[in-house]
């Protein structure tokens, strides 16, 4: 039949013939142009005349190839389109462009049509804009209202208006190096908002210092900003030195978190553009009729001052106990990671939930859409208040990492009410779910899944199970997964090896096939072409081309005993029947083989309930279940994966990445300084700030992320600031001929009073910058809030403790330098 077909299914060109002047093509036509034909092209002919014909021995329908997934939206069925943007392109413009061509469509259709959209993450992402940038504006009147109190109006004003400068520059900036605005860059924004005014801080408080001073304006800037041209360029350098080196973490946490530092350095080198070119000018201009350093300093600060100086004669005394004391509570403090818990990042409310649902494989679509429809209906039934939309795909699943389009998997995606008009949290929404589907049956493994603001990093509980032999592996996954449903707060525990397909195996007795004439290739074919079909040419219909395939008809496909009945005829024209020349058997066959570093692996996942079991805690608890496993099962071998294990390669990514960025800023410091102490004395700060940093996740709730880890890392730039501008205010004001211990500490307590205030300031900006970010007065994010709460308390402590542990350490180089001298001068003599 298909050697009859495609012999008479044919449009082949035969050359070309000249007849006078002009050149003619020949081409031989024949192509089936309606169903007829193909019912009428000729199978075989007798000597007589008679014609055995396609029609006579098969049947021709003309139909769709059968249908693989469906598809419905609350209930009803539909056709679903999933629109991709371009890496380049921007997601609202985008989403915009779509809903305008929806409504277009709207008025074409036919009643009882209708065009809708689906999983809409504009939504989404204007909530996360409009979050970072209502806390943006609050910062920023925050800072003002510092600046006010501290500065006074017109200080305040020139200070503040670098905030809209540098932002301004930044801008441009990113637009040349192609960064768009968006959740992270404008993340990056609100934590350098503080920070970006330091500079502007520093020059306008010593200028201000000049003024007091008795100089006019335009001395006062010439020598307030040029005195701190240098602890402010290694100030901004050692932020960039701490910072910036996390564009080099790899993997999808780099990916996601790249644009961060980049744009962070980017605000900070502009900032320094305005606070040593713009700035100066201003402050200049602005205050040359100025009344206000007539006043002298404000009463609160002559009295701080005084009360510092008197304080850290005290703490210099005591430096070394107050420097164990420190050390201790350091060590404490790096302790209490067990007791706040890991997680790998905050979770952002998505409005978004699915549920996957894998059949045992075999199962027919129509049979996984019976049962699909009992999960669809418990969703639908849902409080209208807290469910928008319930989208019911049958035979298709979307994964983190791929999409699954199988007879046997389907998804109920419920798209919720936006999160400022819904009173229950998705976790709550999706509970009542999984409580309502719990007692169906049919289903080999239910997975209840929440769509994450972050990149896709796998389940909580995810272990590779790896070994040699399938069966082994299958039952050692088997025995984990029992382990692990013990463990309190763990749920939807399965496996991605679920049992296969039935397969009926057929092995070719060689003799026998050999005795009729077959090979085991020729056999094969047969069976394949009879049961799945051969393809016999293209059928035209106007523009389409539908394939014409050949097979046996559906009710000779029905059982073995067809298969086995399969009639197969050899070249002398003998027909044998296959269950003459084969042996079969039944066996379950493998859906996929997945291999792990050339090991066969079956991967364990599951999901906890944050709430009961922390991720570091389970998968400590799992890691505990390994070793007695491993013995059961010989050469099998277990390795956590999924979130957990991103968590660990991220976290020693990011140490490697913190212990560069601490060389590049003790390069920077021993270059400003040219000195190996002093910048070990400025750096001691860094360790001390994470006492805050800890305090400020104990505050807040949040887990040790890797969301936090960013803020270490960031952390380390910006604590160092205050000790680079109060050593190098020592280093400029010592004249070299101290030679009494009270000579050293009063320089020391010199230096810090005149930096007392700028330390301060600068500290506050910076946390009046993040505090809305961090406690959500502007809007709450679950994800960035841990990065701002480790910066906030981190900076607040080591503020602190920088007014006197600076000036401990630093009694204390003394002394090491001063009992140096002594030995070498015991030496000499």
């Amino acid at each position: 039949i298909v050697r009859a077909l495609m012999a008479s299914n044919i449009n082949v060109p035969g050359g070309n013939i000249t007849f006078g002047k002009t050149e003619y093509l020949i081409r031989s036509i024949g192509e089936f142009e309606a169903i007829a034909d193909i019912e009428n092209a000729v199978l075989r002919s007798g000597r007589s005349g008679d014609f055995v014909k396609i029609k006579d021995v098969a049947r021709v329908n003309d139909r769709r190839e059968e249908l693989n997934i469906l598809s419905r939206m609350d209930g009803n069925p539909s056709i679903t389109y999933s629109v991709s943007k371009k890496s380049d392109a921007n997601s609202i413009d985008v989403i915009d462009d779509i809903k305008n061509l929806v409504s277009q469509y709207r008025k074409k259709v036919p009643d009882g049509v209708d065009f809708s959209w689906s999983n809409d993450n504009s939504v989404y992402i204007l909530r996360v804009i409009n979050v970072l940038r209502n806390n943006a504006v609050t910062g920023m009147i925050l800072i003002f209202v510092v600046l006010y109190l501290f500065l006074g109006r017109s200080n305040a004003f020139l200070a503040s208006l670098g905030i809209p400068i540098s932002f301004f520059i930044t801008f441009i900036l990113m637009n040349i190096f192609d960064y768009s605005l968006n959740g992270s860059s404008l993340f990056a924004l609100v934590m350098v908002l503080g920070i970006i005014v330091d500079d502007a801080i520093i020059v306008l408080e010593n200028c201000h210092r000049y003024r007091l001073l008795g100089y006019n304006s335009f001395e006062s800037a010439i020598r307030g900003t040029s005195e701190v041209v240098t602890p402010i360029l290694s100030s901004i350098g050692t932020n960039i030195a701490a910072f910036l080196p996390l564009i080099l973490l790899p993997g999808i946490m780099g990916k996601f978190m790249r644009v961060i530092p980049f744009v962070f350095s980017l605000a900070l080198l502009a900032s320094m553009f305005e606070a040593f070119f713009l700035l100066p000018s201003h402050y200049a201009d602005w205050t040359l009729k100025s009344k206000v350093y007539k006043k002298g300093e404000k009463k609160f600060f002559v009295v701080l001052r005084r009360k510092y100086s008197h304080v850290l004669f005290k703490a210099l005394r005591r430096r070394y106990v107050l420097l164990g004391s420190l050390v201790i509570v350091l060590i404490a403090s790096l302790g209490l990671i067990p007791l706040i818990g890991v997680e790998l990042f905050g979770e952002e409310d998505f409005d978004q939930f699915r549920v996957l649902v894998q059949f045992p494989e075999g199962t027919s679509l129509q049979e996984t859409d019976r049962i699909m429809q009992k999960f669809e209906q418990a969703a639908l039934k849902l409080p209208k208040e807290d469910v928008n939309t319930v989208i019911a795909n049958i035979g298709l699943m979307q994964g983190n990492e791929e999409w699954v389009v199988r007879k046997n998997v389907a998804q109920v995606i419920l798209e919720l009410v936006p999160l400022e008009r819904r009173v229950r949290s998705v976790d709550d929404v999706l509970a009542e779910l999984r409580t309502k589907t719990r007692d169906i049956s049919g289903p080999v493994s239910v997975s209840f899944e929440k769509i994450s603001g972050g990149p896709p990093v796998g389940k909580p509980i995810s272990v590779k199970v790896q070994g040699k032999y399938l069966d082994q592996i299958k039952e050692a996954s088997l025995a984990l997964q029992d382990s692990i449903r013990a463990v309190s707060g763990t749920f939807d525990i399965s496996d991605d090896f679920p049992p296969g397909k039935q397969e009926i195996r057929i092995r070719v007795d060689d003799d026998k096939a050999a005795m009729y004439g077959f090979s085991k290739q020729f056999v094969s074919m047969n069976v394949r072409s009879a049961f799945d079909g051969i393809e016999a040419g293209e059928f035209r219909d106007g523009d389409d081309e539908i394939d014409i395939i050949v097979k046996y008809a559906s009710a000779n496909r029905t059982s073995v005993e067809d298969v086995l009945n399969l009639k197969i005829t050899n070249a002398a024209g003998q027909t044998v029947a296959l269950s003459d020349m084969v042996y079969f058997d039944i066996q379950p066959g493998a859906v996929k083989i997945s291999r792990y570093d050339q090991d066969r692996t079956i991967m364990v996942l599951g999901d906890i309930d944050e709430e009961v079991i922390s991720l570091d805690k389970v998968n400590s608890k799992i890691e505990s279940f390994f070793n007695p496993l491993e013995q059961r099962f010989p050469g099998i071998h277990y390795e956590i994966g999924g979130q957990f294990e991103e968590f660990l390669n991220t976290f020693e990514d990011i140490g490697a990445l913190f212990a560069l960025s601490m060389i590049l800023i003790f390069l920077i410091l021993g270059t400003q300084f040219n000195s190996y102490s002093q910048p070990l004395v400025i750096m001691a700060t860094v360790p001390f700030a994470i006492i805050g940093a800890m305090l400020g996740l104990i505050i807040s709730g949040n887990a040790f992320s890797i969301f936090a880890m960013y803020g270490f890392v960031a952390l380390a730039g910006i604590v160092v600031n205050d000790a680079i501008v109060m050593i190098d205010f020592l280093n400029n004001r010592r004249s070299g001929k101290e030679t009494s211990v009270y000579q050293h500490w009063r320089s020391i307590v010199n230096a810090g009073r005149l930096r007392l205030r700028p330390i301060i300031l600068t500290s506050l900006t910076t946390i009046s910058g993040l505090i809305p970010m961090a406690f959500g007065i502007g809007g709450k994010s679950d994800m960035w809030s841990p990065l701002a709460n480790v910066i906030l308390f981190g900076l607040l402590v080591s503020t602190i403790l920088t007014l006197f542990i600076i000036p401990a350490l630093l009694a204390i180089l003394d002394d090491i330098t001063k009992s140096r001298k002594k030995a070498v001068l015991s030496i000499e003599q």
